[in-house]
């Protein structure tokens, strides 16, 4: 009797996905409904021209969502734990860890960990004791109608001005927005803080029904809190042009200030639109960012002229001098 054999059939080998010289794995794995990992760094390769100088070389830490936004893994990193792809970097910078990538490759092989967000630093990795840009967070607590967002955005750029500071506008992939200034990297993170920090109280003690400068969050209803805190060493923003891990894949993305009106809507920046929206676009809304030359103003200390009170104990003021009467 002859005896039968087993035969094993072994399926093919998958082929690689590449895309700027990395190799995805599980290429259609959704990290949203509907978009895929492969789609992921498809969105950094077209976009990348644009979005590359506010990433490369400067510090981030990453969110990944291994099995997508809905599945049951999410976590910020920020360190390497051996484990990096050849095109992203590990670093330290006064006992701050951080990630680093420098060029697509990097991009790209952020989509294949499956970092959906990049959030950066506010100053570059040669020089990461001193900042080059601030960003006011604007986030509304319940109950705030996004106009009231843009409202606070514009009075915060008039605020700025008088201190002759040009601002420029951000949304966040979410509910509120970024006012980002663009520094010369000359002052340290504690006078940024400080600066910050001081114009945010300034507001809030200004308008108390309108905003709150800390994160308590029994006092956010109807608010807007402005955080001042993404001003610091380690501490990071949304980085332009990064996906966010919410439903629709909006992207954080620079706008113009003429486009913060009641007419914007956050939610239509995506994954999906925001390739479409920058190969129509006939200007750079945010071109001047890193052409401007203007230092971190002084805080000038002077009384609070009355009737107006005395700041809380412990809080930093603003005092902006009327310009001087020509004789």
């Amino acid at each position: 009797m002859a005896k039968s054999r087993i035969i094993i059939a072994l399926a093919p080998k998958a082929k690689a996905t590449v895309v700027s010289g990395i190799s995805l794995s599980h290429p259609d794995r959704q990290l949203w409904p509907g978009i895929s990992k492969l789609q992921l760094a498809e969105y950094w390769q077209q976009i990348a021209p644009t979005a590359l100088p506010g990433i490369v070389r400067r510090p981030l830490s990453i969110l990944r969502c291994p099995d997508g936004i809905d599945g049951h893994e999410r976590f910020f990193q920020k360190n390497g734990h051996n484990a990096l792809p050849d095109a992203v970097r590990e670093g330290l910078a006064i006992h701050q860890p951080f990630l680093a990538i420098d060029d697509l490759a990097g991009l790209v092989a952020m989509a294949q960990m499956s970092a959906i967000e990049l959030h950066a630093w506010g100053a570059n990795e040669a020089n990461p004791t001193h900042p080059d840009r601030l960003v006011f967070d604007l986030d509304p607590g319940e109950g705030v109608r996004f106009s009231e967002v843009i409202r606070a955005a514009h009075d915060i750029r008039a605020r700025l001005r008088q201190l002759k500071l040009e601002s420029f506008c951000r949304t966040t992939g979410g509910k509120g927005l970024h006012v980002v200034v663009p520094l010369l990297p000359d002052a340290d993170w504690e006078k940024a803080k400080a600066f910050t920090r001081a114009l945010a109280e300034l507001m809030t003690a200004e308008e108390p029904k309108r905003f709150v400068a800390h994160l308590k969050i029994a006092d956010r209803d109807g608010k807007i809190l402005i955080d001042w805190l993404r001003n610091g060493l380690g501490a990071t923003a949304v980085a332009s042009f990064s996906p966010r891990a919410r439903p629709g894949a909006t992207v954080a993305t620079p706008i113009a200030w003429d486009e913060v009106t009641d007419q914007l809507d956050p939610a239509t920046f995506s994954v999906l639109t925001v390739p479409v929206r920058l190969a129509a676009q006939k200007f750079d809304p945010w071109q001047d960012f890193d052409l401007l030359t203007q230092r971190l103003p002084t805080l000038p200390i002077a009384p609070t002229p009355s009737p107006v009170p005395k700041p809380a104990s412990g809080r930093s003021k603003i005092v902006v001098a009327s310009a001087p009467r020509k004789r």
